[in-house]
């Protein structure tokens, strides 16, 4: 018989209540209001435990319980389930989205709620000081009015490939941004102008709009999908198999720039007849002669594909083969369930498109494949990746949400300075 550890069945113990505290909380975030009952048959476990894990979130200021609505109004005989919610202003996460022409700020609370907001709009694209600095000013102002008990972390999103471990964007052609020290800039920044030293991640775009998406929107209860945003690139975020496709360093789905045309234009990653560069000239090259560093460039290829006559038709259908032929690519490669197209040019062009594009996709992909794939809208639309955002600073409280809130007590007072 082997040897028993001292402590060893106390730990068990103690991995075990962190993992149920998680997954009642995880319940709670994901699902919005719930009751005991309900909690108790998700998470398979007996009402006395239940109700212990739902008093330590009480305690911990996370979660709220109350009579439901219908109940405490209804005069109903028996003893009702008391429904279990996301406690308002307690732990909280700061999520922002650095793109070429528009900074966006979110505080957001456990279930998703937006408690504030701001939208800032860039002349050029932020070099990363810049951009850092202009996301804490905006947290700081968002945190004056009625700052929450705690701030448990930050995500930050850019279109660019970043180093997970660290932060760092590694390259974010759109941006002009070359192995930038992203996150720690914004955490330094977030800590001078608030005192709240917080825990700051850094992903790509279009990986927090697929989080975002398969946690809250387009792509709930899905396990193969293909997510596609940008305005001024074209991003991927891929899920394959329920879990997403990050690649060794976390580089994974940068399919904008899959090559299209050796002969194509020059793309601004260096690269020449990238999907993203044949597709986006496109749609505002000559005769448009669109600016396509332009902060309104959707809403003049829209102006300019509804102006009729030959050359609208022509741009059209050019745009249209050139996006259908990334779009069967994506089928070939990945055999999703659904492509969602999220937050930018192509969500916003595709009800024009829609009818012009699907034809082309039929005709690319094999017909094995091609059958029950769907191209679908963002549930979420220009929220998407901030949102997802926030989901990847939630991460480690939904992992472990005592002993985030332990490591964050002496770290949260407004008024203490680094």
């Amino acid at each position: 018989m082997g040897e028993v550890v001292a402590g060893a069945r106390g730990r068990g113990t103690e991995d075990v209540r962190r993992h149920n505290l998680a997954a009642l909380l995880g319940l709670v975030h994901a699902g919005g209001a719930t009751t005991r009952a309900e909690v108790t048959r998700q998470l398979e476990l007996n009402r006395s435990t239940i109700g212990g894990l739902v008093g330590t979130l009480v305690e911990a200021g996370l979660v709220v319980e109350r009579l439901p609505a219908a109940d405490a109004t209804s005069g109903r005989v028996g003893r009702p389930s008391l429904e279990v919610r996301a406690r308002e202003g307690g732990a909280e996460v700061l999520a922002g989205y650095v793109d070429v022409h528009e900074l966006q700020v979110l505080r957001v609370g456990l279930g998703g709620t937006v408690a504030g907001r701001r939208t800032i709009a860039l002349a050029s694209p932020p070099d990363p000081e810049t951009a850092a600095d202009l996301f804490a000013d905006t947290a700081a102002d968002l945190l004056a009015v009625g700052p929450p008990d705690v701030v448990v972390g930050v995500g930050l999103a850019v279109p660019g490939t970043v180093r997970t471990e660290d932060g760092s964007v590694a390259y974010a052609p759109n941006l002009g941004w070359d192995d930038a020290p992203f996150g720690d800039r914004a955490a330094k920044s977030l800590t001078e102008r608030t005192g709240r030293r917080v825990r700051v991640d850094v992903a790509n775009d279009a990986d927090l709009g697929l989080l975002a998406e398969h946690r809250r929107g387009a792509a709930v209860g899905l396990t193969d999908v293909v997510y596609l945003c940008g305005t001024y690139g074209l991003g991927g975020g891929v899920l394959t198999g329920g879990h997403p496709l990050t690649g060794k360093r976390g580089f994974a789905g940068e399919v904008g720039h899959m090559g299209v045309d050796p002969d194509g234009r020059p793309c601004r990653c260096g690269s020449r007849g990238c999907w993203e560069s044949e597709t986006l000239a496109s749609a505002w090259a000559q005769p448009f002669d669109l600016d396509e560093n332009a902060a309104d460039i959707v809403d003049l290829v829209l102006q300019r594909l509804g102006s009729g006559g030959v050359v609208s038709r022509r741009t059209r259908d050019k745009l249209s083969r050139a996006f259908a032929r990334g779009l069967a690519n994506m089928v070939h490669l990945f055999d999703p369930q659904a492509i969602v197209l999220g937050d930018g040019l192509w969500r916003d062009l595709w009800p024009a498109l829609a009818d012009d594009v699907l034809p082309w996709v039929d005709r690319f992909v094999m017909p094995a494949m091609r059958a029950g794939v769907e191209v679908r809208g963002s549930a979420l639309g220009r929220d998407s990746t901030v949102l997802g955002a926030a989901e990847l600073a939630f991460a480690p409280l939904l992992d472990d949400p005592l002993g985030v809130l332990a490591g964050q007590a002496s770290s949260q007072s407004p008024a203490r300075s680094s």
